[in-house]
């Protein structure tokens, strides 16, 4: 038996648009055996109400391109899937089941892809690596695609900063939340976004909170997305007003993810003092930052 763990993920970090991303203290865990014949899929949560238990659920269809990549079969699979990470809200739970599928078929077969073919392919399946990359190797993690190959650069995130995440109990579709962006921008915003991202980048590398601060902001996609995260606005504003050093749209949305320096009590406090009297459709969740990302064991 093989049991596969594989980190929430926070992507875009504002500026960050589909390069960036952080790999979170928020489980999926994938349970992979090979058995005679056929496939059988147990998922133990309550995302079994929607998630496919065929062979177009995604852990699944992820472990055959390992399978065909590595030109190896195996007789059938049991799985069972306990998925911690809410799905369609932002945190990168599409990306936990491609590397969960991913990382477990290579394990079963005896590990013949390396990282930078296991990424590859993530990226054939999700499209961009900002999820897949921080899911796969944990951390803070800048990545650019090129063709197939995946130019990434990992670094450790000082343990001192935490995530508040807003999640509201509604979804987001990843292809709505794209389909509303703007085919062209202007000069001038492309600017903004290279200097803010190449900022907040220094800050995460070296722990400086007020380039983080100073770099969190964003003109490609937020403006356009926030109208459609009903409460969104005010989710920011009061974030900011109860001491996060930055707030943004985590990945495609809707949740909105805080960053904290050190102390959280007095964002914690507001913020549930928000969800309790205005936004009872929202939970906060803390969460630390994950600088190991997937990890694989043996029973």
């Amino acid at each position: 038996m093989i049991t596969v763990r594989v980190p929430a993920t926070t992507a875009n970090l504002g500026p960050g648009f589909d390069c960036m991303g952080i790999a979170l203290q928020l489980y999926n865990e994938v349970r992979i055996e090979e058995i005679d014949k056929g496939l059988e899929i147990n998922i133990v949560d309550d995302s079994k109400l929607f998630l496919p238990r065929d062979e177009s659920n995604y852990v699944y269809t992820a472990m055959e391109r390992v399978f065909r990549k590595a030109g190896r079969r195996v007789k059938g699979l049991r799985l069972e899937l306990n998925s911690n990470i809410p799905v369609t809200r932002g945190l990168g739970s599409s990306s936990a089941s491609i590397i969960s599928g991913l990382v477990g078929a290579n394990a079963l077969i005896g590990n013949p892809l390396g990282v930078e073919e296991l990424l590859s392919l993530a990226c054939e399946i999700e499209g961009h690596p900002d999820n897949v990359a921080p899911a796969l190797l944990g951390g803070f993690v800048v990545s650019v695609q090129e063709g197939r190959r995946v130019h990434y650069s990992k670094n450790r995130v000082n343990k001192h900063l935490k995530f508040g995440a807003m999640i509201p109990n509604f979804y987001l579709q990843t292809k709505k939340s794209r389909g509303v962006l703007p085919r062209y921008t202007s000069y001038k915003n492309a600017v903004f976004n290279v200097g803010h991202a190449s900022m907040l980048a220094s800050g995460f590398i070296n722990g400086d909170i007020s380039a983080i601060a100073a770099g969190m902001k964003d003109r490609l996609h937020q403006a356009y997305r926030l109208p459609y995260i009903k409460g969104g606005e005010l989710v920011m504003r009061s974030a900011h007003r109860h001491g996060a050093i930055g707030s943004y749209v985590s990945g495609a949305g809707p949740t909105i993810m805080s960053v904290l320096a050190g102390d959280s009590t007095r964002f914690e406090r507001g913020m549930g003092l928000l969800v309790q009297n205005r936004l009872n459709n929202w939970k906060l969740k803390m969460l630390e930052v994950d600088n190991h990302g997937v990890t694989v064991s043996v029973d």
